[in-house]
């Protein structure tokens, strides 16, 4: 292993030991349970600590679990609501298109897939759960910049494909077609014949939670189909919205 995974590794298992809330550990308790020199775990504790994972303790020398775990741990359990929430909604429309339907949220300046219902085809779309790809190159990441799920103004519109869009002008242009209509496209911007559709899924806040996608090879899902499809995931985006408390 080299040092830069072995040094992860040691970094990931610190926080492992934090099993009680509140719980407390020193260095020379942390050396101990990983097996490494007291000095390794010292920095590799104020590391962490730097970072906001790790913070000090009520005396100043021990350490207990950080700000930043806490806000992961929000988001985490935010978006695994927002899932169930979605998943009745999310196969009941892969049942009715017959194509893969996927939710996906920001994730600072991209987007993350987040749960997947697969096409009834042979011929469909890989698993896209835990990927994360650029904004202006799919219908969902399109859907998040038109709703202001995210803001990618410094972000390169870099040519994914022949058909991505790479200016600024004609993003800007397709955003507010996007925020009229209340959908998103996208034909073979991200990837050569894949086609998709997406549509926001909006809190009572009007702020955008995700997006609701729909997508295919682009023989199935033509430039001519993409309008039916969207307004098909537009209704089941507005089903998922529904069922948001906050």
């Amino acid at each position: 292993m080299s040092n830069t995974l072995q040094s992860v590794d040691r970094a990931l298992q610190i926080l492992l030991q934090f099993e009680e809330e509140g719980q407390e550990l020193g260095v020379t308790e942390l050396a101990t349970r990983l097996g490494v020199h007291k000095s390794s775990a010292s920095r590799l504790a104020a590391t962490l600590a730097g970072k906001g994972f790790l913070e000090r303790g009520r005396d100043g020398e021990a350490f207990r679990l950080g700000p930043q775990l806490r806000r992961l741990g929000r988001l985490a359990a935010r978006t695994q609501e927002l899932v169930d929430l979605a998943r009745e909604t999310m196969e009941r429309l892969a049942r009715k298109t017959g194509e893969t339907v996927t939710f996906s949220v920001p994730d600072g300046e991209e987007a993350v897939t987040v749960a997947q219902v697969d096409a009834r085809y042979v011929v469909g779309v890989q698993n896209w759960v835990g990927r994360r790809f650029p904004l202006h190159g799919t219908s969902d990441g399109k859907v998040l910049l038109a709703f202001r799920a995210v803001d990618a103004n410094g972000t390169p519109l870099t040519a994914l494909t022949g058909r991505t869009i790479t200016t600024k002008a004609r993003l800007v242009r397709e955003l507010e077609t996007i925020r009229c209509e209340g959908w998103a496209r996208a034909e073979g911007e991200f990837e050569a014949g894949l086609n998709g559709v997406a549509a926001p899924v909006l809190d009572v806040t009007g702020c955008c939670r995700g997006a609701l996608s729909i997508c295919g090879p682009s023989y199935r899902l033509t430039t001519g189909e993409l309008p039916r499809l969207g307004a098909e995931c537009k209704r089941a985006a507005d089903e998922i919205a529904a069922r948001l408390v906050t």
